[in-house]
């Protein structure tokens, strides 16, 4: 049976579908507007552009995620409440998952204690694996990195709102020192992770990866900030073909179903 992967993002969707051996790709834009109805409209497309009428389906959506409803999203509020029965499609829906939560299962191994995912883009957001496996806490929301809050020379904000893409919001440009500030606020909450889980593995993925400026802020932030000792012990790893991550997720957990 063929599978179709939806990885819907704060700014682009993707499509990934796979049948024997082939994969097709599709991306197209979401936004502030996006709503279930053109989530609707944009499944439906893809279905009559590839002749799709039996496969199955499994979607991605930022934000939190409880028993396949949408419970909250910040960057797509026109999502907020989406669940299996407004989900119009010729496929069977296998699940709907948060993105993050997809995306460490393309890159979590058994053999590692504890992997962490942080997403830096257009929000802020973090999986945790233990032992390959997904560790959602007691009601699915583990790993809000982005809501922790942080007290600057502004007030007291969101890691999300200093240390992803909200920075470059209504800019065109933003100052090297800015970028690098960014980046070092994302290090502290990095290094509040390594103090608490002492990570085998970090992996850092999200357009804001991109700035070398920023990268250097976190990273530097994450040494100075962090335990020597827990720290000795983790690496970290920016993930290769970003775009495709929480696809391959899915993929992945399709597998898992179905085995």
């Amino acid at each position: 049976m063929q599978r179709l992967t939806l990885d819907v993002g704060g700014t682009n969707g993707l499509f990934e579908l796979r049948h024997e051996g082939h994969t097709e790709q599709y991306k197209f834009p979401t936004g502030d507007g996006f709503s279930i109805r053109d989530l609707n409209e944009q499944i439906q497309a893809f279905e009559q552009d590839f002749g799709l009428d039996d496969y199955r389906l499994a979607i991605a959506v930022p934000g939190l995620v409880r028993d396949n409803r949408l419970v909250t999203c910040k960057s797509l509020p026109g999502l907020t409440g989406l669940n299996p029965s407004q989900i119009q499609c010729s496929g069977q829906l296998a699940f709907i998952v948060n993105d993050m939560d997809a995306g460490i299962q393309a890159i979590a191994e058994p053999r590692h204690d504890c992997e962490v995912l942080v997403m830096c883009g257009a929000g802020l957001g973090m999986a945790i694996a233990m032992n390959g496996r997904v560790f959602s806490g007691a009601s699915g929301f583990a790993g809000e990195l982005g809501h922790c809050r942080i007290m600057t020379e502004g007030g007291e904000l969101s890691l999300e709102q200093l240390a992803s893409a909200e920075l470059l919001r209504g800019r065109k440009q933003i100052p090297t020192e800015e970028l690098g500030q960014g980046g070092t606020y994302l290090g502290m909450g990095l290094a509040w992770v390594v103090n608490l889980f002492n990570p085998n593995r970090i992996w850092l993925a999200g357009s804001m990866m991109n700035s070398a400026d920023f990268y250097k802020g976190c990273m530097n932030s994450l040494r100075d900030m962090a335990l020597g000792a827990p720290m000795a012990n983790c690496q970290v790893h920016r993930v290769d073909d970003m775009e495709t991550l929480v696809c391959r997720g899915l993929a992945a957990m399709l597998d898992k179903q179905e085995n």
